[in-house]
């Protein structure tokens, strides 16, 4: 191998990613700046000023201005996340504009590292810019959002939904009944159906990456294979004992099932529709947050997910065919072309890889992985999808088979 070639290698590119995001993390805290202008990009709460969110949120409305602001960290994950309390001058306020904001940025080096590696910085502004508008769901309504491409700083200014509809985010201890499951599964069809071979899919960059590439990413850049044989140990007390001697199988066909994704029909994908980013509201609605991880790709990604992380065992078991049936009317009504069930349940199946992998991920991260979830989250997911996997023999839907 030339040495060209090795300087395109995952491990030199992480490198020098860990070099020019360390860097720029490290002149950050030294330099202190502060937002002013509608480009600039604040990542900590402390960049914030009056001035920049006055130009973000005011910028279409002559006069109106921000009189004052209350701003508190909210917490770190993948993302950093804070909050804000504005108050406007009476221009801003006969205009309407919104008094209640959350905010998730990039603040870290690892965030930008890993967000930047899975290709993700741009997708919650993204879509909250450019899908949002045209869809009526359950979702945060999007306010600004901007990227800085060399240093790996993100923002994405939303409606805080916790104050606003009073909203409670879900966890795998969280009871979902099937009607609720149904809301969730109903505004999935909707803006699947809204852009089912949408031109958007290929005019947006945000949206080019499939499934297959977001966890190929993962693959090449997080170790995931290394960091799925970590997590099945870490969390090898929760699933099946019937799981672990198939589990080299499991991550060969996981290829296979992302494959898949790219054939057929392509529609907008949430990409991350797991229920730790589902909120449920006081009026008792249910909607999807974190839109960080849109793409592109087949219906199955996203309901397969959600299905599997949704509901307890039990109760998946009980009502998966009659959810999968409901989801298939519903993206009929929405503009889709709907598959007969057989086929749609084939594809249900099939899917199941990705609930399983992406959790081993999380539990199973490396020194220089920020924390996606609480272990309790992860290990809560894993028990869900590891079970799912077995039930329908995903493996045997894939065309796998046991080794030996």
């Amino acid at each position: 191998m030339d040495i060209d070639r090795r300087a395109d290698s995952p491990g030199l590119v992480v490198a020098k990613s860990i070099l020019r995001y360390n860097g720029h993390a490290l002149r950050e805290q030294l330099i202190r700046q502060r937002a002013i202008r509608a480009t600039d990009v604040p990542v900590r709460t402390r960049e914030v000023t009056r001035e920049w969110l006055t130009a973000v949120l005011c910028g279409e409305h002559p006069g109106a201005t921000i009189e004052s602001c209350q701003i508190e960290d909210v917490s770190s994950g993948t993302s950093s996340r804070w909050r804000a309390t504005v108050a406007y001058n009476r221009a801003g306020r006969d205009a309407g504009l919104p008094t209640e904001l959350f905010a998730k940025t990039s603040r870290s080096w690892t965030q930008r590292l890993l967000l930047g590696m899975a290709g993700v910085l741009t997708g919650e502004p993204g879509f909250y810019k450019h899908i949002r508008p045209h869809l009526d769901i359950e979702a945060p309504n999007g306010y600004h959002g901007a990227v800085d491409p060399a240093s790996g700083r993100s923002i994405a200014l939303m409606e805080d939904v916790a104050v606003t509809k009073k909203a409670t985010f879900c966890t795998p201890q969280t009871p979902i009944s099937r009607k609720e499951m149904e809301d969730l599964l109903g505004s999935m069809a909707t803006w699947h159906g809204h852009y089912w071979n949408a031109p958007e899919l290929e005019r947006h960059l945000f949206l080019n990456k499939t499934p297959h590439t977001f966890v190929g990413n993962l693959a090449r850049f997080a170790g995931l294979e290394k960091r799925a044989k970590v997590g099945a140990l870490r969390a090898r007390d929760v699933m099946p004992q019937a799981i672990t001697p198939i589990h080299d199988d499991l991550y060969r066909v996981l290829w296979r099932a992302m494959d898949l994704t790219k054939e057929g029909p392509q529609t907008f994908l949430h990409g991350d529709s797991h229920i730790g980013n589902v909120y449920k509201t006081e009026s008792g609605r249910l909607g999807f947050g974190d839109w960080q991880v849109v793409m592109h790709g087949h219906w199955s990604y996203d309901v397969s997910y959600t299905i599997a992380t949704g509901l307890a065992v039990e109760d998946r078991r009980a009502w998966e065919r009659d959810l999968l049936a409901f989801y298939l009317e519903r993206l009929s009504e929405a503009g889709g072309t709907a598959p007969g069930f057989d086929a749609a349940w084939l594809a249900y199946r099939q899917q199941m890889m990705w609930p399983y992998f992406g959790w081993l991920l999380s539990i199973g991260r490396s020194a220089i992985q920020p924390k996606f979830q609480p272990d309790s989250t992860s290990l809560g997911m894993l028990e869900r999808a590891s079970n799912a996997v077995l039930d329908l023999d995903t493996l045997g839907a894939l065309g796998g088979s046991k080794s030996g």
